[in-house]
């Protein structure tokens, strides 16, 4: 199952959605007022991964949000401008659940990211964050028990900056899981009626050397 649910992550098609959120700037016309936090987008913020790093793991491991998480891992490479996001949840995760937590996960680090850069776009209805305009994207959810393994990944995929992607849709996703689980039902029919098929044959084969003799 999970094999071909990496297949439809990697395949995704162009596009984006996502529930809006906005970051309200303090009104002034004199610039920034002493005491008060400044809003205003800078061009030569630099980005504390190693903060980012704990303000996700704080965000991706609270299991009241996301009773279904274990962990959470970031890999970076800044001068490659490539993050992979993975996020480590029970084994037992649900198919319906896949889509929600692959979404919060690529725009919730997004919106964590754009709290210390405010030039970097929010999630919105349209887009999963100004953040994968400049960094490439690869995302996956791993089961507990087989974390270490991709190919049993529940979920995995990879843009390149600038891609205007779209996550699979939990229709999408239910529908690849629906076809796996027939095709491994029928793979294991198969054999059972192979052996039921060899059982009946044998009789008929003694009662051949019964008349022989």
């Amino acid at each position: 199952m999970r094999k071909i649910l990496v297949l439809l992550a990697c395949a995704a098609v162009l596009s984006g959605c996502a529930p809006k959120s906005n970051i309200v700037s303090p009104d002034s016309t004199e610039g920034t007022v002493a005491g008060q936090p400044d809003f205003d987008a800078k061009d030569d913020v630099e980005i504390d991964w190693e903060q980012a790093k704990v303000d996700a793991e704080d965000i991706f491991t609270d299991t009241k949000e996301y009773p279904y998480s274990v962990d959470f891992h970031l890999l970076l490479q800044p001068e490659q401008k490539e993050i992979m996001l993975v996020w480590v949840v029970k084994d037992d995760l649900p198919s319906n659940q896949i889509a929600k937590y692959s979404e919060a996960l690529v725009k919730g680090f997004n919106d964590m990211v754009a709290t210390q850069d405010f030039s970097i776009e929010r999630s919105s209805d349209t887009s999963y964050g100004g953040l994968w305009k400049t960094y490439g994207l690869s995302y996956g959810l791993a089961p507990e028990s087989t974390q270490d393994d991709e190919d049993t990944w529940f979920i995995s995929g990879s843009y390149p900056a600038g891609t205007d992607f779209k996550l699979p849709s939990a229709e999408e996703i239910q529908k690849a899981v629906d076809s796996v689980e027939a095709a491994h039902a029928a793979e294991t029919e198969a054999p059972e009626e192979e052996a039921s098929g060899n059982s009946e044959e044998e009789p008929a084969e003694e009662n051949e050397a019964d008349t022989a003799e």
